[in-house]
């Protein structure tokens, strides 16, 4: 077993109870064996964390608490936890020991369930998780090879809390591996509660349903966005025939919001209740002509057998018996075919040996063909008569015939026992040969057989050496991915397996680690193949092309054509450069950075929005130019009259003020000088009408009373029979 030559731990005793007997698996996070309590002298499973992570102060505390929590489910379907410790140099966790599969090696080996069988495994899923919810505890690593399937069908969930200690390692990327069945709220950063294991829950029930992930991206940053982003794929859309409410099963599991979820097992234990007593037989058992039914889950040589300790006790004692009535058969058998039968004279010294009568057979002496004797068959019931036929041989002479005595003086029972004895020394000696049919080896034979077996010896010693202690050893490969390079090697050289090194650039893994082993961790491989190691040389560093100037697609296709897929694009008012094009980056054109880096763009708006100044009161060729210099377009209107503004001087603008886009038009309108109106004459009316007329032609009234009186009249206005400018004020006198 390579795992001998590797393993540091195995055949180890600790703590002076748990001898690790065998290497189960080999994880990132631990290596887990067989092992065998010596004091209770049962078979149970030591799971060991790995020095990076037990050498820190807070994974120790962290798994020992989760320890302590995760002991105290208790429920049939859950792997109970026996024991614990935690020191400085060694972290282990002491687990009930199942003889089975994981669901995960399940489902690589049948493809998928019936929606019986998944319904069947994930309501003692549910029923194990909901043990766990009412405890509030969560598992936080819910994935089909934490849920182990027994040889007698038991379902059993493991690794309750472990992830959470991981987590606490400062390096840690053990959840990296299980992003398969993370949920949303894990990838963005929340907290993980109840809601977050039936996620993966949901993930698992696709998983049996069509024998493959829904997700296929092994890339971390894909997987992460498909579970933050993209809706989950439906069973049906690779199992048409499926029911709708299996597709509304997973759909519920694995929405996006926790809210919409489950909020526990115990909810979702109801719900899988429900459906298989919904279902129809026909749903319930699609495709059981090639995937079977329920007992097909349990392997065939476990199928019957025994659970409680009475009934395996019973079961060995029925075998024992089983199995001692059966050597009494064949004794018995034997017996009666006379290969036992019991001589009834041990004492019988008869140095002849008699051929019975019974038996037709013929002796062959091999060394002349001329003194072959042939024995002929003489009626049974004529016992004298065969006994006087009857011929004795010699071994030593195979040529003497010696006669037997008269067989009339004997009575008929020694007549028989004599037959008896006569036969069974016949077929015994039957068997000797007389003669050697071929010569003696000579010397020169001899000594080539000798050198034959010497190198026959030599060519088996050597293959057990090779295959044994040398280059042929199994060795399985360590976890590698990471590691320092003179590290791995070390570790290499230390199992005598040669390395190759290549290297490569990666964005994720720092220079001088490394990438990846071929073949990858946990193959086994002999020593002489040797492995390849591919070491980071970093992030591989691309140049900025000159981007100024250019469209801001141009821009992009060619950053994606360099390798940087990590753009952003902010606006701004250039006065220099074109609407839609590139103003600068940053990073500036000329430097080197990785791929993954961001890059930002800053993209032209055109100019900057312009502010119009007020020109009125300006003479026609002062606003223009001032218009002109702020970029501005100048068209002029019709004259306008003004008593404010002289003549040729600007009146009105339009617009008046504000900001405007660049090269917008303002319109000018020049003064033409105030407009004089001729004043009417009001004399002879009342003050209001005079009023009324006077403020129609653009006059403002000032009225004078000289005398009063109740109907007054203009009798004088000033000035009168002229012009004047509109809005000048006219007075009158009423008396």
């Amino acid at each position: 077993m390579s795992s001998a030559l590797t393993d540091p731990h195995l055949g180890k005793t600790l703590d002076g109870r748990y001898r690790l007997d065998h290497l189960l698996a080999l994880g990132g996070m631990s290596r887990i064996y067989r092992s065998m309590d010596k004091r209770l002298h049962r078979a149970v499973v030591v799971k060991i964390l790995n020095d990076n992570f037990a050498s820190e102060s807070t994974v120790r505390e962290r798994f020992e608490s989760e320890a302590v929590i995760a002991a105290n489910i208790t429920h049939p379907n859950v792997v109970s936890i026996r024991d614990h410790n935690v020191s400085d140099n060694l972290v282990y966790l002491v687990m009930e020991y199942v003889r089975g599969r994981n669901l995960d090696q399940v489902i690589a080996e049948r493809g998928r369930f019936t929606p019986r069988q998944m319904l069947s495994i994930l309501e003692q899923i549910c029923s194990g998780l909901s043990a766990a919810h009412s405890e509030g505890i969560i598992h936080r690593d819910m994935k089909p090879a934490n849920v182990l399937l027994s040889d007698l069908g038991e379902i059993k969930l493991t690794d309750f809390g472990l992830a959470r200690a991981a987590s606490a390692h400062t390096q840690s990327a053990t959840l990296l591996a299980t992003l398969s069945h993370v949920s949303p709220e894990l990838v963005s950063g929340a907290p993980a509660d109840s809601r977050s294991d039936i996620y993966a829950v949901g993930i698992m029930i696709y998983q049996m349903l069509t024998g493959r992930a829904p997700y296929s991206e092994t890339n971390p940053a894909a997987m992460m966005k498909h579970h933050l982003d993209s809706p989950m794929p439906l069973p049906s859309q690779v199992i048409p025939e499926l029911a709708d409410d299996l597709d509304e099963l997973v759909r519920w599991c694995t929405e996006k919001d926790p809210e919409k979820r489950p909020q526990d097992a115990s909810l979702l234990l109801e719900e899988v209740r429900q459906i298989r007593a919904t279902l129809s037989e026909e749903q319930l058992d699609l495709g059981a002509e090639s995937l079977g039914s329920i007992q097909d889950l349990v392997p065939e040589r476990f199928a019957h057998m025994p659970t409680t300790l009475q009934q395996r006790l019973d079961a060995m004692q029925r075998d024992r018996e089983i199995d001692r009535e059966k050597q009494w058969q064949q004794l018995n058998t034997e017996a009666a075919t006379g290969d036992y039968e019991l001589d009834e004279d041990l004492n019988d010294q008869s140095p002849t040996t008699v051929i019975a009568t019974a038996d037709a057979t013929e002796v062959l002496d091999l060394r002349e063909p001329d003194q072959t004797m042939a024995m002929d068959r003489l009626p049974e019931s004529d016992a004298a008569s065969a006994l006087a036929a009857t011929s004795v041989f010699s071994r030593k002479d195979s040529a003497t015939v010696e006669p037997v005595q008269d067989d009339s003086q004997l009575a008929p029972r020694e007549a028989k026992r004599a037959q008896k004895q006569a036969e069974k020394r016949w077929r015994k000696e039957a068997q000797i040969p007389t003669h050697r049919l071929r010569r003696p080896r000579s010397g020169t034979q001899k000594t080539v057989i000798i050198l034959m077996w010497a190198l026959i010896v030599a060519l088996v010693a050597g293959a057990g050496w090779f295959f044994g202690r040398g280059p042929g050893t199994i060795v399985r490969i360590p976890s590698l991915t990471g590691l320092i390079q003179e590290q791995a090697i070390a570790q290499l050289d230390d199992a005598g397996v040669p390395v190759r090194v290549s290297t490569v650039y990666d964005d994720e893994v720092s220079i001088g680690r490394v990438v990846q082993s071929r073949p990858a961790t946990g193959k086994n491989i002999m020593k002489f193949q040797g492995v390849d190691l591919t070491i980071s040389q970093g992030p591989q560093l691309v140049q900025i092309p000159s981007l100024a100037g250019d469209t801001a697609e141009k821009a992009k296709k060619a950053l994606a054509q360099s390798g940087f897929a990590n753009l952003t694009t902010t606006e701004a008012y250039s006065s220099s450069v074109p609407s839609g094009s590139v103003i600068s980056s940053s990073p500036a054109a000329g430097e080197k950075l990785p791929k993954k880096s961001r890059i930002k763009l800053t993209v032209s708006k055109g100019h900057a929005p312009v502010q119009v100044p007020s020109v009125m009161g300006l003479s026609k060729d002062e606003a223009i130019q001032r218009l002109k210099d702020l970029g501005l377009q100048v068209t002029t209107g019709q004259e306008v009259h003004s008593e404010q503004f002289e003549k040729g001087l600007v009146a009105e603008q339009s617009p008046a003020q504000g900001a405007v886009e660049y090269g917008s038009s303002v319109e000018l309108k020049l003064s033409s000088g105030p407009e004089y109106v001729q004043i009417p004459s009001v004399t002879g009316l009342s003050v209001q009408d005079a009023t009324a007329q006077l403020e129609a032609a653009g006059f403002t009234v000032k009225t004078h009373q000289v005398f009063g009186g109740p109907q007054q009249l203009v009798h004088m206005q000033t000035p009168l029979n002229q012009q004047a400018v509109r809005g000048s004020e006219i007075s009158i006198y009423a008396f």
